[in-house]
C-alpha cells in the first residue's frame, strides 16, 4: 500500500452515514444562517410567521429580488416549515414581504453521505478514528487511474482546506494521514473526494 502523509490545516473525522437535522432562523430581517450547505436526506426547519411569510423561489427570481413562488415548491408558509432533502443541488428561499429587501436564503445540496452512484472510481472509503484530537487517517482504493482531488467544508458551505489538489494517481490503494492544527475549531464539516463528475461526500467532525 502506498502511504502518503500531508499535515494540513483541517481534517477530515468520520462521522456516520445517519441524516442530519438544521434549523435556520429569523434574525431581525434576515435569516441565520442565510446559506447553508447541507445533505440529500437530511431534515430542515426554516422558521416562518405571518409577519415573515416563507416562499420558494427558483434562482432567476432570487437573485432578482422577485417574490413569485417556484411552481411545485413550497408555496407560501406562515408558520416553520419542516422537510426532508431529496435532491442534489440550490434551494433558493425568501421572506414574501421582506425579500426585496435582502430577506433571503440558500441551500447548497450535496449528495448523500458515502458513496453515491456517481462514485464507482473509489472503493473501501475509510476515516478513522472516530473521534479523533490530534491527526487522522483516510484510506480508499481507486479502481482506475482517476484525476482526484479532495476538500474539507464547513455547514455553511465554505471551503475549509484543500485537502489533496487535484492529482492524477493510478489505481492502487493509498493511506492519507493529516495532522489536526491545534486551532481548528470543533465542529462537523464535510469532506468531499472528486473525480471528474464522479463524487464521494462523508460527514466528518472535530472532537478535540
Amino acid at each position: 500500500m502506498k502511504k502518503i502523509y500531508l499535515s494540513l490545516f483541517a481534517c477530515l473525522i468520520y462521522l456516520g452515514m445517519n441524516s442530519a437535522t438544521f434549523s435556520v432562523n429569523i434574525s431581525g430581517f434576515s435569516y441565520a444562517p442565510a446559506s447553508l450547505t447541507v445533505a440529500v436526506g437530511d431534515v430542515i426547519t426554516i422558521q416562518a410567521s405571518a409577519t415573515h411569510p416563507l416562499v420558494q423561489v427558483d434562482g432567476g427570481t432570487w437573485n432578482a429580488g422577485g417574490t413569485a413562488s417556484l411552481t411545485g415548491g413550497w408555496g407560501v408558509k406562515t408558520a416553520d416549515y419542516t422537510f426532508t432533502v431529496s435532491t442534489v443541488g440550490s434551494i433558493y428561499y425568501l421572506c414574501q414581504v421582506h425579500g426585496p429587501s435582502g430577506m433571503k436564503g440558500q441551500l447548497t445540496v450535496i449528495a448523500a453521505a458515502g458513496v453515491n452512484e456517481n462514485s464507482n472510481f473509489i472503493n473501501n472509503l475509510i476515516l478513522f478514528p472516530n473521534p479523533a484530537n490530534n491527526k487522522m487517517t483516510v484510506n480508499f482504493g481507486l479502481t482506475t487511474a482517476s484525476q482526484v482531488s479532495a476538500k474539507l467544508m464547513n455547514l455553511l458551505g465554505q471551503e475549509v482546506a484543500v485537502l489533496i489538489p487535484n492529482t492524477k494517481l493510478p489505481a492502487d490503494n493509498y493511506s492519507y494521514t493529516f495532522e489536526l492544527p491545534a486551532a481548528m475549531p470543533d465542529g462537523a464539516y464535510f469532506a468531499v473526494i472528486t473525480s471528474n463528475d464522479r463524487r464521494v461526500t462523508k460527514k466528518v467532525v472535530v472532537n478535540k
